[in-house]
């Protein structure tokens, strides 16, 4: 403050001066406005007087009115507004980007997706993108099942979980009773080449005892198909490295991750 003082102090007092002996300042010093607008030594200059000098602009009308409105000033110089956009006169947004109020900004909000973005699309990480025929399989009609984000045709049959008693690898009866389900269902499909049986645990016991465990399971449902006439079947455990329910407490919760699993063409 007390620097801005001195300078209008300054300006003011060589003012009056020269307002008393008719002197004017040398380009780019200035008084007032009309010493930066008159010809000095054969060149024509528009400019305002800011803070004793000569300056492109004092505000931002000077550079709108000098250019367009997407320049304002700053420091005396015109500048262009960072992120302006104007599509009526071509000034667009980079791609990804979206013109709102004459700034690009992002191409899209979740809340205003429908504003932003076209007819059957969603808003993900503030792009549009195409919205997916599914998400999970009861998005799709009867007959259909939900893979990759579209509605396929489902096979004639699915594989079922086999599930095990605690710290056994024996089959029970309802276990044999799926992979003999299991069994029928993969010799009539077509699309069949290769079965792998997976062993679970729950997340008791050590990580070296839970691979073992895990693998005799797998063996153990494995026997199961081969005996029922599947062919190219292998077995491989994962102990309790991918549970269903992580962090089980309750009985009900730890059958869940004690299974074996069958995938197709693995």
């Amino acid at each position: 403050m007390f620097k801005t003082r001195s300078v209008l102090a300054a300006v003011l007092a060589g003012f009056m001066v020269c307002l008393a002996y008719g002197c004017s300042p040398s380009y780019p010093e200035c008084y007032e406005d009309n010493d930066c607008k008159a010809d000095v030594s054969k060149k024509s200059y528009d400019e305002y007087c800011l803070n004793a000098k000569c300056a492109e602009c004092r505000n931002d009308e000077h550079c709108s009115s000098k250019k367009d409105e997407s320049y304002i000033c700053n420091s005396g110089t015109c500048q262009r507004i960072n992120g302006y956009c104007n599509p009526e006169v071509g000034i667009n947004c980079p791609a990804g980007q979206k013109c709102r109020d004459r700034r690009c900004g992002p191409e899209c909000y979740p809340e205003t997706v429908a504003e932003d973005c076209p007819p059957e699309h969603l808003c993900e990480n503030n792009r549009c993108v195409p919205k997916p025929e599914c998400l999970v399989d009861e998005d799709c009609p009867a007959g259909k099942i939900c893979k990759n984000k579209h509605c396929v045709d489902a096979p004639v049959c699915q594989m079922r979980l086999a599930y095990f008693d605690f710290d056994e690898a024996t089959i029970r009866s309802d276990a044999k009773s799926t992979i003999e389900e299991n069994a029928e269902c993969l010799k009539s499909r077509k699309d069949v080449s290769a079965v792998q049986v997976v062993g679970h645990c729950d997340e008791r016991g050590t990580e070296e005892y839970n691979m073992a465990l895990g693998k005799r399971r797998a063996d153990a449902a494995k026997s199961i198909l081969s005996r029922m006439g599947v062919s190219n079947v292998s077995a491989k455990s994962r102990g309790d490295m991918d549970p269903v329910v992580s962090g089980a407490s309750s009985e009900s919760e730890h059958q869940r991750n004690r299974r074996a699993e069958f995938l197709i063409n693995p």
